[in-house]
């Protein structure tokens, strides 16, 4: 045992140590990728600067010496073209005097005077929401200007153009990495979903009792290892108690059929209704393991009623002195036919009258009904012996409910397996199970097929 315990222990530490190296994995790749797209949008960015005859403070700088001096200022030939042709304009302040001595394609509303206050406004190179660039002259200061929206002015001069590439550039590297993250998360859920969907079922299985076996190899393979030992532990332990209640049937079957050759010998019916009773515990025995280890039904179609005459004849002979039973059957419910599995609903009928027989000693009266309900059969087993009280009702029909288990003690002790037999057999025909008092007195049991 802690040998075994120490396997599964290592089993399961590799198993999170794969898990952790999987996602470690994920995230490294996404870092890689990520460093990919910044190498590519660095080297793009680099491509993106214009030819520098055409950088504004370059060009600037051109206008600045060739525009002469000494009043004889001018900007022919290739400098005027490519000033037209890229919608610059440009003028020459003086520095004596701040007038504008000088100017070609100079916008309307752009002044044409400045004091030396107002160069630093020029610092913003902004100027009436024209991009400018400045260069110096020997006689002042050219301030060249280019068209609105051509530029945004910050620490790299770049063309407007290239600043939205930019932003167009940056946003699809954020969305591509959510998407990366969207698919690789949804990879990786979709793996981890079809992994997980044989074990969840393996462990579905586990809970019905029947024995599991998955593939030990995979993602979650140390879990599939676990469910496997818990599947053939728990089928061994199952083995053994079905078994062992097998062999008990048998070793008490020889000594208590001498004891009801004795008893009909001797014509005493009280040893004989014991001995009687004891083989009907071990029928219960018996079929309590077989419904435990859900084996599989013998299904017919046969007639109710003709079914609930036949089983209380047979009962009928065997009843004590003492008690009487009587059978009705609606006219609604005489054809009515049933499918499921003719012995065990007789066992599950059976039951209910020695319920009857058993916790009313001094005698009493047993009736069986059959009619509708809806367009389903009602079979109800009542008598008018000793009640029981409201705690153990409510007890009993708590068993009724979907996903209950075996009876507590309390059950087990007031009232055996008998009636959880009932319950176990009309569950695993569909149908429903009550229990009640009846007035004035007597106990009764209803069930729904």
């Amino acid at each position: 045992m802690p040998g075994r315990k120490r396997m599964l222990e290592n089993i399961e530490n590799r198993h999170l140590r794969k898990e952790f190296m999987r996602i470690f994995v994920l995230i490294l790749a996404v870092f890689i990728l990520n460093v990919c797209l910044y190498m590519t949008l660095s080297i793009s960015f680099s491509n993106m600067y214009v030819n520098d005859r055409h950088v504004p403070g370059n060009f600037a700088d051109e206008i600045s010496s060739g525009i002469g001096l000494g009043g004889n200022y001018s900007a022919s030939g290739d400098i005027g073209r490519r000033m037209d042709s890229l919608g610059v304009w440009a003028m020459l302040v003086s520095d004596s005097t701040g007038d504008v001595v000088w100017s070609r394609n100079l916008p309307r509303e752009v002044p044409l005077h400045y004091r030396f206050g107002d160069f630093d406004s020029l610092s913003t190179l902004n100027l009436c929401g024209y991009p400018i660039f400045t260069a110096s002259h020997p006689e002042g200061l050219v301030i060249t200007g280019y068209p609105r929206d051509s530029y945004i002015n910050v620490l790299v001069s770049q063309p407007y153009n290239n600043i939205s590439r930019i932003r167009n550039i940056t946003l699809s590297f954020i969305i591509i990495s959510i998407l990366l993250l969207i698919v690789v998360s949804f990879g990786y859920g979709w793996t981890s979903y079809r992994a997980l969907k044989g074990i969840v079922k393996g462990i579905e299985d586990l809970s019905l009792g029947k024995a599991v076996h998955l593939k030990t190899t995979g993602r979650f393979s140390a879990i599939a290892t676990c469910v496997n030992a818990a599947s053939d532990r728990l089928q061994g332990y199952s083995q053994h108690r079905k078994k062992w209640i097998a062999g008990v049937s048998h070793d008490i079957r020889t000594p208590l059929s001498i004891i009801l050759g004795k008893a009909d010998k001797t014509g005493d019916e009280d040893i004989k209704f014991q001995a009687v009773r004891i083989r009907e515990l071990i029928k219960d025995l018996n079929l309590y393991s077989a419904l435990e280890f859900s084996e599989a039904l013998d299904k017919s179609r046969f007639r109710a009623a003709a079914f609930v005459r036949n089983t209380a004849t047979d009962f009928l002979n065997a009843l004590p002195s003492g008690y009487s039973l009587s059978v009705s059957v609606a006219e609604s419910a005489e054809n009515k036919y049933v499918y499921g599995d003719r012995h065990l609903l007789e066992r599950a009928l059976y039951n209910l009258l020695y319920n009857s027989i058993v916790h009313n000693v001094s005698g009493c009266d047993i009736s069986i009904s059959l009619g509708m309900a809806g367009k389903r059969l009602r079979l109800t087993v009542s008598d008018n012996g000793t009640e029981i009280s409201p705690e153990m009702i409510r007890e009993l029909n708590l068993r009724t409910l979907p996903g209950a288990t075996a009876p507590d003690e309390n059950i087990r002790g007031a009232h055996g397996l008998g009636l959880y037999i009932v319950v176990e057999i009309i569950r695993l025909h569909k149908g429903t199970v009550v229990y009640s008092n009846v007035s004035p007195r007597g106990f009764s049991t209803e069930i729904i097929l």
